[in-house]
């Protein structure tokens, strides 16, 4: 029982700001911050977003929006330090276009350059953590494979060549942070594929598996199967959004000044993943069931056996990029680890907030879905 007399604590607030927390990740990553405590310190959260159209949501979720672009970087810059002039903690979870990459990484680069010498003159060093992927290390071999190993944080990198330019980046600012007179540490979070709310790229499944559904009546599925081209060892190692999320919160906290295990964090790489993967025979087995196919899932089927109805659907990024990834590294040092269901064992409900997002015509479906039919270069709608 907390007692009412008891002299009252002074909390001690910490300016986080998170480019791009209108996205997919960006929504998560404030949600944790937010539910982040380390007494006496708290998290103040604010998120820096283009469109002023969704300033309004975030507003509703605590989190103080800042309406700026990167290409307008004096706009930008006065947009931010109005809100505050010293930042602790800045988190980057942007998705830019191939059309506008090269550009955005150079000026994402040099705007937090500019806020960590601001913040720097007011004697405080900000931590940056910036996101890239798992992907950047290419892929493993399929369960059950004699050689089959982990990806960890020292793994090559043998990035795919549609992300290239966010895996140099991240490897740039590792680089600058760690210079002589640098005005801020840094560390890259690498991400295995997200699930849960508007799917990311796990919704490419959902979407797959209705149109091949949508190819047959209701009678005739029943003695169907949901045909996948990939091979049935196919590892799909994701990790639900909040999760992540959380995995950000637990490195930020970690990294603060009075904490020893900062030295530790800065300069560093941190992979974030589920507790163990799914293969694709787990994931295909669960959307059979899920769709009403009677007869399961069937692999390695070739492409020309597909229904017409799946011709347009472009899914080896999801179902054929096998990787197995270690996340020891954040687990042993923040203690961290994912609590939410994983894909396969709660895809009913993970279905039905998919489809709600596709209702409500979330931009997070609409993006993945263009990148999904190969346009990567025109996402004009790009969080930010």
């Amino acid at each position: 029982m907390t007692n009412p007399s008891a002299a009252p604590v002074s909390t001690k607030f910490l300016n986080v700001l998170v480019i791009g927390a209108n996205g997919y990740l960006g929504t998560a990553i404030c949600s944790a911050f937010l539910r982040t405590n380390a007494p006496p310190t708290s998290f103040r959260v604010h998120g820096l977003i283009r469109r002023e159209s969704a300033a309004h949501q975030l507003a509703m979720n605590e989190v103080i929006p800042i309406i700026g672009s990167l290409s307008e970087p004096d706009m930008v810059r006065t947009a931010v330090l109005s809100h505050s002039p010293v930042w602790d903690i800045i988190v980057t979870c942007t998705e830019p276009s191939r059309a506008t990459e090269a550009a955005h990484w150079s000026d994402l680069l040099a705007f937090i350059q500019d806020l960590a010498s601001a913040s720097a003159s007011h004697g405080v060093r900000p931590f940056v953590l910036w996101s890239s992927g798992c992907k950047d290390y290419g892929t493993t071999g399929l369960h059950g494979e004699k050689s089959l190993t982990p990806h960890s944080e020292d793994s090559p990198l043998q990035s795919h060549p549609i992300i290239r330019g966010r895996m140099d980046a991240a490897l740039r600012v590792l680089e600058v942070a760690g210079a002589e007179g640098s005005d801020f540490t840094a560390a890259v979070v690498r991400a295995t594929p997200v699930f849960g709310y508007s799917g990311s790229y796990y919704g490419a499944a959902f979407d797959y598996a209705a149109a091949f559904a949508g190819a047959f009546g209701k009678d005739d599925i029943r003695s169907r199967t949901l045909d996948f081209t990939s091979d049935e060892g196919t590892i799909m190692h994701g990790v639900h959004v909040d999760d992540c999320g959380e995995g950000y919160a637990a490195l930020a906290t970690a990294a603060l000044p009075d904490d020893d295990r900062r030295r530790s964090i800065a300069g560093k790489v941190f992979n974030i993943s589920g507790r163990r993967y799914e293969t694709l025979r787990e994931v295909g087995a669960a959307l059979a069931q899920e769709y009403g196919f009677g007869h399961g899932a069937r692999f390695g089927v070739a492409q020309d056996e597909l229904p017409e109805a799946v011709s347009g659907h472009n899914c080896g990024l999801v179902f054929g990029w096998s990787q197995w990834v270690s996340s020891e590294r954040i687990r042993n040092l923040t203690h961290w680890c994912d609590k939410r269901s994983l894909f396969s064992e709660n895809i009913g409900v993970y279905r039905l907030a998919y489809e709600a997002a596709v209702e409500a015509g979330l931009d997070d479906v609409e993006k993945v879905r263009r990148r999904m039919a190969g346009n990567w270069r025109d996402d004009h709608k790009a969080a930010e």
